[in-house]
């Protein structure tokens, strides 16, 4: 039997297909949540010094791929950070957990609907063209004459009421 290099390179293609869809339904979904948290939780406890992700990898017995995947999926949800560092004579990166406003310290404050009463994008003709993401998209919040105009006349009713308000009262 004469194997081409073609049939070898496909043969190839397909091992490594195979092979990365076994390992990854290795694991449950309930069980990579469930690894994705301990890692977070990991990485929060380190505190401001963080974690590199080597050592990361080590105690939770992951290949660096595979810990990579997981800090990227962490770093997407705006969860982490990642800084490029030497440690121990290689490239890792150190982790460190994003600093979030604690809902705790601040005081509730009543919901005010009014902010956004008349808000033009919510009957816009453009929404479904409008994108802050694409900077040649000439259809973004950047560059709308109509929120331009409906924020420049909602402040002004707000400084009027504004002074309205803290104007004495003579009776």
């Amino acid at each position: 039997m004469e194997i081409t290099i073609k049939t070898f390179i496909s043969f190839c293609c397909l091992y490594y297909v195979l092979s990365s869809e076994i390992i990854g339904s290795k694991l449950s979904a309930r069980s990579k949540s469930d690894l994705i948290d301990k890692v977070f939780e990991a990485i929060t406890t380190s505190g401001e010094e963080g974690v590199f992700q080597t050592e990361l990898c080590k105690s939770f017995s992951l290949d660096s791929r595979d810990g990579s995947r997981l800090v990227g999926n962490l770093e997407k949800q705006s969860l982490i950070t990642r800084e490029k560092a030497l440690y121990r004579g290689r490239w890792t990166y150190k982790l460190v957990v994003k600093k979030t406003i604690s809902m705790e310290s601040e005081e509730p404050r009543p919901i005010d609907v009014s902010m956004v009463e008349g808000a033009p994008c919510l009957c816009c003709s453009y929404q479904h063209l409008c994108s802050n993401e694409d900077e040649s998209n000439p259809y973004s919040p950047a560059k709308c004459q109509i929120i331009e105009e409906w924020i420049v006349t909602s402040f002004d009713k707000f400084m009027i009421n504004q002074q309205h308000d803290s104007s004495p009262e003579y009776i």
